[in-house]
């Protein structure tokens, strides 16, 4: 979490007609922590919380080598009336400038009430403003019905499935794998209003 100020002020605050988005910073990071200590929130991640110390490595690893703020790629945090709710990401991905792949994770509180499509929504124009970026990706787990409905929303598309990673192997249903989504530039564009 050692990123310069500078780097990460680059970033813009965003908002929806329900969320603030704010560039994530070292003074989110007490809120990462709680948000990954919750089993319940971890499963279909991890299959059980995260350590503060685990937190932190995967914080790392997201503002050091998963973001790119000059060209408005990286990770906010969400508020709903001042209330921390959640992640949203339009990450960047090293090498594959015309790829950004957008990713949320969201506090029990928010689940079942639109926000992790609204910000997830947010997201994806926010990759799209970046003029190289010419398609937006994301995963989940084959069982996580409640993330593929959202990215399906969003009007993303499945393309391709793996098995799940070994880390993974505490999850339920690991076995059925994961599940790769994508939504292209041109599909952006022309997609109805609802979608967009």
């Amino acid at each position: 979490m050692a990123e310069p100020a500078s780097r990460r002020n680059a970033l813009p605050r965003l908002s929806t007609d329900r969320l603030e988005l704010v560039p994530v910073g070292p003074e989110q990071l007490d809120q990462m922590v709680e948000l990954n200590s919750d089993p319940e929130v971890m499963t279909y991640i991890r299959g059980g919380a995260a350590t503060p110390a685990e937190t932190m490595a995967e914080w790392r690893q997201r503002l050091e080598h998963q973001s790119d703020p000059a060209r408005g790629l990286g990770y906010w945090a969400g508020y709903e009336a001042g209330t921390f709710v959640g992640w949203w990401s339009a990450s960047s991905f090293a090498g594959r400038r015309e790829i950004s792949g957008v990713g949320y994770r969201l506090r029990s509180i928010g689940w079942g009430r639109g926000l992790a499509t609204e910000g997830a929504r947010a997201m994806i124009g926010q990759a799209f403003a970046c003029h190289d970026v010419k398609q937006v990706v994301a995963s989940t787990m084959a069982a996580n019905a409640a993330s593929r409905r959202v990215l399906e929303k969003l009007g993303m598309r499945a393309t391709s499935g793996w098995a799940a990673p070994e880390e993974r192997r505490d999850v339920p249903r690991q076995q059925e794998g994961e599940v790769g989504y994508l939504l292209t530039r041109g599909e952006w564009e022309h997609a109805p209003a609802p979608v967009r």
